[in-house]
């Protein structure tokens, strides 16, 4: 069996774990995994490596991706069912490991299968915005390499009291990252895209809260609206200083975490038997503490909003 394996979407902490976990398998078993350089355009131009399994492992803890992405819409052309099919048949390849997130599961992954193309996906997006998971590869350790900002932000906040510190996490267009990390990190206050808050509302509790314990941590998601507005407006009304943090892309590449390690290793090992089995397609889903195979496309509909009750919590409403 021969597998090309293709990072189709965004990079993610954890992916190289289940790449090393993958090819390690295939190793062992006599089998071969091919590596697509700069995703299906890669693919589509022959842009194949073998992979050096040693590098590979070396890596596997490591955030981003050993194989670049892209995002040219290399699947539009109206010849890349016949180009995708004249790459496999001369390379010899049965199947392709697919890493991406939800538009990966969404689009790609039905239009391969229209086209008789053997595939798995394994869910990898640090959003943890995949419809029918639980949980998506990379969004622990992206929960862990904020909360290492939050430590930082936090003893600064001591040394200099009387601040609003505001942290702008990754995760649009949806607020399901900034709501696990306000969570975790005890933040006074989370804003989500889902549930706008005023601002009126929102300079006052600010006053309230850094009157009371000398400072105040909000978390936002980068899809909250007119971020830019509460920034200059914030302090302008109530007249405290503002420091304003946004962790970037570098949250992306966060070192992989125990459990993303273990979620990783997991989940490719349910992609290779069910490859093995001669599955045609299908998604990993890690749901109720397990990774489980869901044969053939998943449905079109949106993951649930973010936890209702848990954002009214933090916000005490």
């Amino acid at each position: 069996m021969k597998t090309c394996i293709v990072v189709s979407g965004g990079d993610a902490p954890g992916i190289n774990t289940a790449i090393d976990s993958f090819a390690r398998l295939a190793r062992q078993n006599g089998d071969h995994a091919l590596g697509a350089q700069g995703g299906f355009a890669g693919l589509l131009d022959d842009q194949l490596v073998e992979l050096d399994c040693s590098l590979v492992s070396l890596l596997a803890g490591r955030g981003g991706s050993i194989l670049p992405s892209s995002r040219r819409p290399a699947l539009q052309d109206p010849k890349a069912r016949e180009r995708l099919s004249e790459v496999m048949r001369r390379r010899g390849i049965d199947n392709l490991l697919l890493f991406g997130g939800d538009g990966t599961i969404r689009h790609v992954a039905p239009l391969l299968a229209r086209w008789g193309i053997a595939y798995i996906v394994l869910p990898t997006t640090i959003d943890n915005d995949v419809a029918g998971a639980d949980y998506t590869l990379g969004h622990d350790s992206a929960c862990n390499f904020a909360l290492g900002v939050v430590n930082g932000i936090r003893a600064t906040a001591h040394a200099l009291p009387g601040r609003i510190f505001l942290l702008e996490t990754l995760g649009a267009p949806t607020g399901h990252l900034a709501l696990a990390i306000a969570y975790a990190s005890g933040a006074d206050l989370a804003l989500l895209p889902e549930y706008p808050l005023g601002l009126d509302w929102l300079c006052e509790r600010l006053t309230e809260i850094v009157a009371r314990q000398g400072l105040a941590l909000v978390v936002l998601s980068e899809a909250y609206p007119d971020i830019d507005r509460l920034v200059e407006e914030i302090p302008r009304r109530n007249g405290i200083r503002l420091r304003y943090t946004a962790l970037g892309h570098a949250q992306r590449g966060a070192d992989v975490s125990h459990w993303d390690r273990c979620v990783a290793r997991d989940m490719s090992r349910v992609a290779w038997r069910a490859f093995k089995h001669g599955i045609g397609s299908g998604t990993v889903l890690w749901r109720e503490g397990a990774a489980l195979l869901h044969q053939g496309s998943l449905t079109s509909e949106l993951k649930p909003p973010p936890d209702r009750r848990q954002f009214e919590f933090i916000n005490q409403l």
